[in-house]
This record gives structure tokens, C-alpha cells and sequence, in this order.
């Protein structure tokens, strides 16, 4: 199949590259249109308890708007001084009038010091608006033109203002990555081909690919909500990949062009390396599909645009490129680089040396190398998870800093809460029998161990849980709109709401503890009341909890999907479940070096960073998804080279070290582009990209090297001729489907 594409394209090649830059100029127009749907959101479980709280909250409290804060400063006057208070009103007055604007709370309307800050510098006012949490950017865009303060400092605070943060620091980290990177990366092709021109063209597929790819996004976004991270992802993952195929591809089309003509070095190349870039992309976009068993949105988007730019990137791979370079033929060398002697793939001494020095003693090299991979994914074990919320974004990120201000110069209350709602078994929850269950829980609740204090309706009464309907109606009914308002956020007759404050930060282990004893309270300690848990701490809990139990699925997909098509491409029953083993390996001690970093905080200080304690459930999952895949592709290429050496004397020992040997510097230089363009994630802003792509660089590093060059040779080795057995039905499955054929030495018109 893969033989006669080659020759088909080698005839064709004109039409055969027209064709596919009709597909890029179709898909570049629609990039525009779709980037503006992007959002940062959609990190939840739709479905889970929490995620309902926040719904109820919005449709019975009131609470489903947008909240902002702006924080008011200056270095001569106090918060206090009627100057700074009469600025302050001047600059909030524009917003009064907007039709979405609820209120608009502060020191001058409540007198409270809640809003003046320990230094009396400071003060900030609340901003509740109708709009949906999510949905507020251009507004926040119209408020941010309108308050306007001579002499006062302001900055704006709020979710909505950290989800244009994430965004915009999203777009600004895409820009750096690709200004390391792409520099880097010719550099080292330019070092591994030792001419320009073949070394310019793995970017210009990935040049073609990405766009195409991003094309296939906007119009995804169009139908779906998208994670804005879908960008960096699609970027990144789409140049690394599309540089990696055409590398192998590029590489093998040198070698056999040094030893016969055009078209059949094609056909070769197309049947030997382009079978197998095109086994490795279904593999990495089925570890990329995976993402679409989780129910985050986030991560569904993550994997289908993830394999969107996945499979353009082997689209053009197996077409524009094989069709460049029929056109090109021998000039695939000019412009060489003095002194960089192209090399075509000839055996390479190192290589065979290492393979054969770990056949050799293959229990000695497997054993401890072995063990130092499990070691090394031992912190792993202690990972603690937590949601991404504003101390993931940069320090100086102006809503990071509102954020820290607040928490740390004023009497702020939690902004990340547990949230308790209760619904009465039957009546109204003003019912007085209701009211009497709702003192009782929040007695209970306030009992718990690690409760810190608990907001509840009785808060407004002088006579706190003793209070009956009448104080409380008297409290609903008050005459000032604010002390209303709070009280129908707290109470009403649908429900009632209890804010508790723990005394452990929301994303430790602690907090989650406090959120399961809460759901495990029963009928007798509610008095009968229905009992939803949400908030902060039971997002993160829920999101892991969503996870972990979705992971044996995601998993046990991977590896069957994987070991299915490992078995079509090699004609083995042992080398795929080796294969699966040998990306385990490497991707769960990438896990431990994830925690050791950025949860611990080693290298913090060289990389930049300030930890944040806890690691982002989806940065795992993602990188295990993205990485089994790409972890094959070194296999793929490596195992097809070395059965084709096994097919020509059934001799494991040579067939191995020939194999490594062959693809040991490819291998090589294709694993420093991957690190070169995930590590560039390095100079990232956000925490949660930079982790994923340094944790990704270090797998890659760690699989080729530790992984191919050690293990493979050694259990290959200790299996000896078991690598290779088949049963006969594998054997004429694989000649049904076209993919058994060996690299033959063809002549052109046997093939047509």
C-alpha cells in the first residue's frame, strides 16, 4: 500500500501538492473567526455535585453573575480621607449606570473596615454584575475605559479579569516558546543533514500543518466550547510532531537516494519510514482521543484539536513532502553547510557499540535501569491535586497581584469558600420547622474539626441560631438594600446557603477531608434537609475524584487501541505489549521529576516559578495521553527498522544492534527537536503550561535515551526469537490490509 502511494506520488507529484495546499488556503481564512470563542474555562465535571452548586446558586441566590474588584491606592492620602473616598466615587460613578451593574459595595456606602486596608492606603470596592461569570470579558473591557483616577492607582481583581489574564498570557507564552524554539530547531537540522535545504523542509511541513490545523480549531469552536489552551497545544504539539515525521522521512528518503534513483528511493522511504509515521500519528492521536472520555470540556477540546493537527501533520508528511521531494531529488543536498558532510544513514560505530555492550549483559543493564525509572516516579505518590485558580498566574499579572493584595492587606473574607446549600424535604425552607433544621446543621456544621466559622442567615439576627421566622422575616424583609440583598443570598424560599471557611488552604488535602464529611452528613444531622456541597475545594475534589475514575477507561483505550495497531504494523504479539511497557516506564518517572518540581519547589528559583503546593489534575493526564503517543514514534521507527532486518536472516542479535544502529542519530536529533520545542516552555508565564511542557521534554529525554538505547536493546535481547512469533492469522490479516509488506528493493515498473 505504502510502496505504491510512493510511486503514485512520485508520478503525480504536481497534483498530488496542489492538492494539499488547496486544503491549507481552504482552512487559513477561517482562523480569525474562531479564536475570539476560545475561553479559559471548563476545567469542571459538568455533571458532578459541585458543579450543580454553582448552577443552584445562580438560579436560586442570585449569584450566578460576574464579581470584580477594584483596589483604589495611593502613596500621600488615606483610604479614609474624603479626598481619596470622593475620587473613588467620581471614578465608580459610570458604572452606576450600566443596566447589568447590581450593586456596587464599598467603604463609603457600608463604613465598614473590611474595606480599608492594614496600611490605610488601600481600599477596594465590589462590583456584582448580571452578566455570567465567564462571559464578562467585553464588559470588563467597557468598565477598565470608564473608571478613570487622576491621582489614585487602581487595579481590577475578579475572575472574569483572570480568565482575560489566562488568555493573553496563553497567547503571550505560544509567542516566546516559538521564538526559542524555532531557532534551536534549525539549528539541529541544520546539524543533522549538513544542508539548508534539506534541513528547511521538517519546518516547512510544520508550517503548512499548524495552520491547517488552526483552521480546524476555529471551526471546532464554532461547534463546541474550546479551551483557549487548545492553541499552545496545537502549536506546539503540531510543529514537534510534524518535525519529528519529516525528519524520519527526510532521513530515510537521504539514505536510499545515495543507492538508486528517485522514485524508487520514494516508493522505499514511503513503504519503510512513511508506513511507519503513519502508525505512530494513529497511535498519537488515539492517546489524544483518550481526552474525550474525561468530561471536562477543557480536555475534550485538548484532544480532538490535539488530534486534528495531529493527523494534518501526517497528512502532509505523506503527501506535500513525498512530493517536494520527488522534485527535488538529489538537490535535496544543496546549499550544504561546509564542513558538515552529509550523512545518508550508513551504520553508525556508537550505536552498534552501545547495542552491542547491553546484549552482552542485557540482566545487568535491565535491572538497575529498571529500578532507578520506578525510583525516580516514587514522589509521585505524594502528589497532592488542586484546581487552577489565580496563584497559577504570574506574579506580576495585574489580577494575581489584586488577588494577593486582597487576601494579604485586607480583612477579605474567603474568596474560595466550601458552599453548602440546603432544600427542604417538603413546604418552603422559611417553614419554621425548616428554620429549626437549619440552626441544628449549622450548629453541626460549625463543629466539624476544621471549620473555621460558618455565613449563615442567622449572622444578620441578634439572636443568631436561636432566631425563629419572625427575626428572619424581619431580617428578608429589611428596609436597606443591602442588608436585604445579603439576606436573600443566604435565605429564601427555596433554600438556604451556608458559606464555610476551613481552616486549611481550599486545594489542600485538608479541605477536601472537610468537603467528604460534609456530603456524608445524613437526614439526622440535616433534620431532614437535602444537603449539596460545592465551592472550591469540592471543585478540586470532585475534579479528581471525576479523574480517577475515568482513568482505568482512558488507559485501558490507550493500550488496547495502541497494542492493536503495534500488532498490524510489526506482525508481533510480544514487541507491542513491550512497547506499552517501556512508555509506562518513562512517562510515570516524568511524573515523579513533575511533583519533585513544581509541587516541591525544586528548581523554582532556576526555572522561575513560584510552587504553588499542589499539582493540576489534567497536566498528568494530558502529558500521558500526548506522551504514549509520542513515545511510539521512536519505537515505531526503530522496531520497523529492526524487523526489517529480522526478515532478512532471522537473526534477533543483529537485527537489533543493525536496527539501533540505523536509527540511533535520527532518533537522537528527532528527540531534540521534541525537547527543544516542549522545554521551551521554559520562559512560559503560566505555571500550568510550563509544567506540562518541562514535564513532557524531561519524558522525551528520558525515552530516548534511558528507554531506547538501554532497555529496548536488553529485553529484546532476553526475548530473543519471542520478539518476532505471530500467529499465522496476524500475518494474512496484515496482507489484507496492505500494511505487511517489507521495505523491498523494488524497480519502478514492478509496481505499477
Amino acid at each position: 500500500m505504502f510502496l505504491r502511494w510512493g510511486y503514485f506520488v512520485a508520478r503525480h507529484r504536481v497534483a498530488v501538492m496542489l492538492l494539499s495546499l488547496v486544503l491549507l488556503l481552504l482552512m487559513v481564512p477561517l482562523i480569525p473567526s474562531g479564536l475570539d470563542r476560545l475561553s479559559a474555562e471548563g476545567w469542571e465535571d459538568p455533571a458532578a455535585e459541585s458543579s450543580v452548586v454553582a448552577r443552584n446558586l445562580g438560579d436560586h441566590f442570585g449569584e450566578g453573575g460576574s464579581v470584580f474588584w477594584i483596589i483604589f491606592s495611593s502613596d500621600t492620602l488615606q483610604a479614609t480621607d474624603p479626598a481619596f473616598q470622593a475620587e473613588v466615587q467620581q471614578a465608580i460613578a459610570p458604572l452606576a449606570d450600566r443596566p447589568e451593574i447590581i450593586s456596587i459595595v464599598g467603604y463609603a456606602n457600608t463604613g465598614s473596615e473590611q474595606f480599608i486596608s492594614a496600611d490605610g492606603r488601600k481600599t477596594y470596592v465590589l462590583i456584582n454584575s448580571s452578566t455570567r461569570q465567564g462571559n464578562a470579558g467585553e464588559d470588563l473591557e467597557e468598565y477598565r475605559r470608564l473608571v478613570q483616577t487622576p491621582t489614585l492607582d487602581h487595579i481590577w481583581g475578579g475572575w472574569d479579569a483572570a480568565y482575560q489574564s489566562f488568555t493573553t498570557q496563553a497567547q503571550n507564552d505560544l509567542r516566546r516558546q516559538e521564538i526559542v524554539s524555532l531557532p534551536i530547531t534549525l539549528v539541529v537540522l541544520v546539524l543533522v543533514f549538513g544542508s539548508l535545504v534539506a534541513a528547511g523542509l521538517p519546518l516547512l511541513v510544520g508550517i503548512l500543518s499548524i495552520p491547517a490545523a488552526l483552521g480546524a480549531i476555529s471551526v471546532m469552536a464554532h461547534l463546541t466550547e474550546t479551551s483557549v489552551y487548545v492553541l499552545n497545544i496545537a502549536t506546539i504539539l503540531g510543529l514537534a510532531v510534524s518535525i519529528d515525521y519529516s525528519l524520519f522521512i527526510v532521513s530515510r528518503f537521504r539514505e536510499e537516494l545515495s543507492r538508486r534513483d528517485t522514485p524508487d528511493a520514494l516508493a522505499i522511504t514511503l513503504a519503510s519510514a512513511g508506513k511507519a509515521v503513519f502508525f505512530s500519528g494513529m497511535i498519537v492521536a488515539v492517546g489524544l482521543i483518550a481526552l474525550t472520555i474525561f468530561p471536562m470540556y477543557a480536555l475534550r477540546s485538548l484532544g480532538i484539536g490535539g488530534s486534528l493537527v495531529v493527523a494534518l501533520a501526517v497528512f502532509y508528511a505523506l503527501t506535500f513532502l513525498p512530493a517536494l521531494l520527488s522534485l527535488l531529488g538529489p538537490r535535496i543536498d544543496r546549499l550544504a553547510v561546509r564542513g558538515m558532510a552529509a550523512d545518508h544513514g550508513q551504520a553508525e560505530g556508537l550505536w552498534g557499540r552501545l547495542a552491542g555492550m547491553v546484549m552482552r549483559r542485557p540482566f545487568m543493564v535491565l535491572v538497575p535501569v529498571l529500578a532507578v525509572l520506578i525510583l525516580a516516579g516514587v514522589p509521585f505518590l505524594n502528589v497532592n491535586f488542586g484546581t487552577p485558580g489565580m496563584d497559577t498566574l504570574p506574579p506580576d499579572d495585574e489580577t494575581r497581584v489584586a488577588y494577593d493584595t486582597l487576601r494579604t492587606e485586607f480583612a477579605f473574607p474567603e474568596v474560595s469558600p466550601i458552599e453548602v446549600l440546603l432544600y427542604p424535604g417538603s413546604g418552603q425552607m422559611t417553614d419554621p420547622e425548616n428554620i429549626a433544621a437549619l440552626a441544628q446543621t449549622v450548629e453541626r456544621v460549625a463543629a466539624l474539626p476544621g471549620v473555621e466559622s460558618v455565613e449563615s442567615i442567622f449572622d444578620l439576627t441578634p439572636n443568631g441560631t436561636a432566631s425563629g421566622p419572625e427575626e428572619l422575616a424581619a431580617v428578608l424583609q429589611s428596609s436597606d438594600p443591602a442588608v436585604a440583598g445579603r439576606a436573600y443570598g443566604l435565605l429564601n424560599p427555596t433554600g438556604a446557603r451556608l458559606r464555610v471557611d476551613a481552616a486549611a488552604a481550599p486545594e489542600s488535602q485538608e479541605a477536601k477531608d472537610l468537603v467528604y464529611r460534609l456530603r456524608d452528613f445524613g437526614a439526622s444531622e440535616t433534620g431532614g434537609l437535602e444537603m449539596l456541597v460545592g465551592g472550591a475545594s469540592a471543585v478540586n475534589a470532585d475534579m479528581v475524584d471525576s479523574i480517577v475514575e475515568r482513568i482505568p477507561y482512558a488507559l485501558g483505550f490507550i493500550a488496547v487501541a495502541t497494542y492493536v495497531v503495534l500488532c498490524l504494523l510489526l506482525g508481533s504479539l510480544f514487541l507491542p505489549f513491550k512497547a506499552i511497557v517501556m512508555a509506562a516506564l518513562s512517562i510515570t518517572a516524568s511524573f515523579g521529576a513533575l511533583v519533585w518540581v513544581f509541587q516541591d519547589g525544586h528548581l523554582s528559583g532556576l526555572l522561575g516559578f513560584e510552587p504553588t503546593g499542589y499539582i493540576v489534575p489534567m497536566v498528568p493526564v494530558m502529558m500521558f495521553c500526548i506522551l504514549f503517543g509520542l513515545s511510539m514514534d521512536y519505537e515505531v521507527l526503530m522496531l520497523s527498522r529492526m524487523q526489517e532486518e529480522y526478515e532478512k536472516d532471522r537473526n534477533n542479535t543483529r537485527a537489533v544492534a543493525v536496527g539501533l544502529e540505523r536509527t540511533g542519530r535520527v532518533i537522537t536529533s528527532a528527540a531534540i527537536v521534541m525537547i527543544t520545542v516542549f522545554g521551551a516552555a521554559v520562559v512560559d508565564r503560566l505555571l500550568i503550561l510550563q509544567s506540562l511542557g518541562v514535564g513532557m521534554a524531561l519524558a522525551i529525554f528520558i525515552d530516548a535515551t534511558i528507554v531506547r538505547a538501554l532497555l529496548v536493546p536488553a529485553t529484546m535481547r532476553v526475548m530473543g526469537s519471542i520478539n518476532w512469533w505471530a500467529p499465522s492469522w496476524l500475518r494474512r490479516l496484515q496482507d489484507r490490509l496492505g500494511v505487511g509488506e517489507a521495505a523491498p528493493e523494488p524497480l519502478e515498473q514492478a509496481a505499477r
